[in-house]
């Protein structure tokens, strides 16, 4: 994947989690695991794996999201790098 496409993922991720919606949603469901979980019966033991992992896979849309986020700013770094290191040859050059 180009520089460009995970500055453009980056973006789009931020948009995501930034929405509205998706922070309503987001939280809404996690509420209604948790509350589930919490007042499921210890002996319920495949209820409350299923809870989990539904826990689970929800933690892992957001740190995946977070994670595009983190590319996309690295990814901006070494743009900015790379744009300073040809500028720099440039005026070198042109001395």
């Amino acid at each position: 994947m180009t520089l460009e496409q995970r500055l453009y993922l980056s973006s789009r991720a931020k948009e995501v989690t930034e929405n509205e919606a998706y922070i309503d949603a987001f939280e809404s469901i996690k509420t209604e695991i948790e509350t589930q979980w919490q007042s499921s019966p210890a002996r319920d033991t495949d209820g409350r794996e299923r809870l989990w992992l539904m826990h689970s896979l929800l933690q892992k849309l957001q740190a995946t999201l977070q994670s595009t986020m983190d590319s996309g700013k690295l990814a901006q770094v070494e743009i900015d790098f790379r744009e300073k290191t040809r500028l720099q040859k440039l005026n070198e050059w042109l001395k």
